[in-house]
């Protein structure tokens, strides 16, 4: 064998990967919604507008640094040029798939396979949908697969600076997903388990030494950025970790290992994560749940699964089955979805597993060449099922991205930049496409861009409760949520907000043939755009809240407006716009105060106009609904502000009576002119 064949080995695993990737994407065109949620504040970055989803608001609307740094260096390569900027970005995240094949190869080829294992190790990972879809629709999943490789290399290697290797694969994968600990601890507590570095007669104290070393290294590499990140967010958690989070809490360590002892058992009832290894992205839909489709996902997921408790097999295929295992444990219990873009990594576990297996089975004795059959056939089989599924989930991509992404998200998001005011906020699940080409500030749910988001659900997840205490100018609905919405609370969409447009490409999807899975493209096809009626202060114009029962105005509704509630004694102090001569505004009590039983003895409601050096009261009004008709409902005010060059603040105070019964009053809107 020359010295020139490994090279020419590994430039045709580079080409072959290269190739299936760009050919997947030359026909799908897809770009990932998550993709447009990072690229908003990568654009800005390259801007100059810091790396925020809206300009001056610090929130971590991002999970993966990488995946956020390299689309901002394409942007400002390109010149703000949005789609070569995303070509950009896919070409170099081929390449990253291209040298995490070559590294997977030369690792399986390391750890004693014969090559033929390690062709066909490549062809597991490169020949799975997820892998090529994610590579290249905006994501980070090319780059995360090379640092995962490449910490198999090093941990494969012999040489001297294994860990130096090994502490940048490390810090590499922290920088392309921040839960990317989990991977480390798996990957690294496999391989020392099953102590691999006894083939070569070394010693666990020594390979220990090494692992401290590349602990050492990746925490070098990766700690700018987590120190950075805590300056300037606040907080080293993205904000996305910390929104998805609270969807599924009360997650303990001792129901991890539960779900790990157990996960060899579930697999077969489709209660875990491991059927999404194979199946396409999305697969609960119809036509992936087809019994040859699942119950192949599912045996070669068991096989991945329970590689690791053979002590024959080579401590390295031991050590990728256990963090097969350990991932699908964690996907399994902690996520409240097992999200797709995860899969790809337990993809590469498994190609090493299976790798491994075809590996120690196929050279058996004569006598087993039954199970040398089994293990070609097995072979045959998932490489053929692995490209059916991927041809058929490039034809849902393709179409998605058409007649939905492109045909209906992006049109909602065009429509909102040009009817909105960039100070509108939308509230809607889909955030990527919509929040990108609106640029408007977003309540999306559950709150990966918006803190106060997360707030509001800690009270409730209700919809109808959401929009009430959120108050956007606008919301974007799909049908079965109004109608969830609606059942909740039916003067929310029918009284606070209006229908301002509809966006419906369900004749279209109906149209399409061929699909495999209508219900992904029918899930975002029809949405209904939701304009409130009524003004109401905003979060923004508000600098405090003080009143007997805290300090927070919380958003109620009467009838169907939008109202902030401050219980007398109390006030709410205004930011005043700069150049505003006078204000409109609306106050009333809430009605079950003079309806029922016991009743408010009234309150005064005070307006106070201050620059900080004096204060000057501008109104001051006396009601009693219990005994006036007339103090019932909205009672308006036009004040006139004086002359001054300081910053302004409106001062609106309520002051209770004799007693404080039922005095919880409101301020409605305050429209500055």
């Amino acid at each position: 064998m020359t010295a020139a064949a490994p090279v020419r080995r590994a430039l045709v695993v580079f080409a072959l990967t290269a190739l299936a990737a760009l050919a997947f994407v030359l026909y799908t065109n897809h770009r990932w919604e998550d993709y447009y949620i990072t690229f908003r504040a990568s654009k800005n970055l390259a801007q100059g507008h810091g790396l925020v989803f809206t300009p001056g608001e610090r929130v971590h609307s991002f999970t993966s640094p990488l995946g956020a740094l390299l689309p901002a260096l394409a942007s400002r390569v390109s010149g703000d040029a949005d789609e070569l900027a995303l070509w950009l970005f896919r070409i170099a995240s081929i390449v990253a798939l291209g040298g995490a094949s070559v590294l997977l190869f030369r690792a399986i080829e390391r750890m004693g396979a014969p090559r033929w294992a390690a062709w066909l190790g490549v062809g597991f990972m490169i020949c799975e949908a997820k892998v090529l879809d994610f590579t290249t629709n905006g994501m980070e999943t090319g780059w995360l697969l090379l640092f995962l490789a490449y910490a198999v290399w090093a941990l494969t290697d012999v040489g001297r600076r294994r860990w130096l290797h090994l502490g940048a694969a490390w810090a590499g994968i922290m920088w392309t997903r921040p839960d990317g600990f989990i991977y480390i601890a798996l990957l690294g507590g496999g391989w020392f388990l099953f102590n691999w570095f006894a083939r070569d007669g070394r010693p666990r104290g020594a390979e220990f030494r090494t692992f401290v070393l590349a602990a050492a290294l990746c925490t070098a590499l990766y700690l700018p950025w987590f120190l950075w990140a805590w300056w300037y967010y606040g907080s080293p958690i993205p904000h996305t970790i910390i929104a998805k989070g609270s969807m599924n809490p009360g997650r303990t360590a001792v129901g991890f290992l539960q779900t790990f002892v157990l996960l060899p058992f579930n697999v077969w009832s489709g209660s875990t994560s491991v059927d999404g290894t194979l199946l396409p992205t999305y697969y609960v839909g119809g036509a992936w749940r087809a019994a040859v489709f699942v119950m192949t996902a599912r045996t070669l997921g068991f096989f991945a699964l329970i590689a690791w408790l053979f002590p024959r097999l080579p401590a390295p295929v031991r050590a990728a089955s256990l963090a097969f295992h350990g991932t699908h444990a964690y996907l399994s219990y902690f996520p409240y979805f097992p999200f797709p873009w995860y899969f790809p990594a337990t993809n590469l576990f498994a190609a090493i597993a299976w790798a491994g297996l075809a590996g120690a089975v196929l050279p058996a004795r004569p006598a087993w060449r039954w199970v040398r059959f089994i293990a070609i056939a097995g072979a045959v089989w998932t490489l053929g099922f692995q490209l059916f599924l991927c041809a058929r989930m490039a034809v849902q991509m393709e179409a998605k991205q058409r007649l939905v992404y492109d045909g209906n998200l992006r049109r909602i998001g065009e429509w909102l930049h040009e009817h909105g005011s960039l100070r509108d906020r939308v509230f809607m699940e889909p955030l990527g496409y919509i929040g990108y080409f609106s640029q408007l500030r977003t309540y999306d749910y559950p709150g990966l861009s918006c803190p106060r988001m997360v707030a509001a659900r800690r009270e409730s997840n209700a919809w109808s409760v959401l929009l009430t205490r959120l108050a956007p100018e606008w919301a974007v609905i799909r049908a079965s949520e109004a109608e969830r919405v609606n059942q909740e609370n039916p003067t929310v969409l029918s009284r606070m907000y209006e229908a301002a447009a509809t966006f419906d490409v369900r004749p279209a999807v109906a149209a399409a043939a061929g699909l495999p899975d209508p219900f992904m493209l029918e899930f975002d096809a029809n949405f209904t755009l939701y304009r409130r009626r009524y003004p109401v202060i905003d979060d923004e114009d508000i600098i405090y809240v003080r009143h007997d029962f805290g300090n927070s105005a919380n958003t109620e509704l009467v009838d169907g407006a939008p109202v902030r509630m401050v219980h007398a004694n109390g006030e709410m102090a205004l930011a005043v716009p700069a150049g505003a001569q006078r204000a409109d505004v609306e106050f009333g009590f809430m009605p079950d105060a003079y309806r029922e039983a016991p009743k408010t003895d009234g309150a005064e409601f005070v307006i106070v106009w201050t620059d900080g050096r004096e204060e000057r009261e501008l109104f001051r009004r006396q009601l009693d609904p219990v005994h006036r008709t007339e103090d019932r409902g909205f009672q308006k005010i036009t004040v006139t502000f004086p002359a001054a060059s300081a910053p302004v603040r409106l001062l609106l105070r309520t002051v209770a009576g004799p007693t404080k019964t039922k005095d919880w009053t409101y301020w409605s809107k305050c429209a500055f002119h």
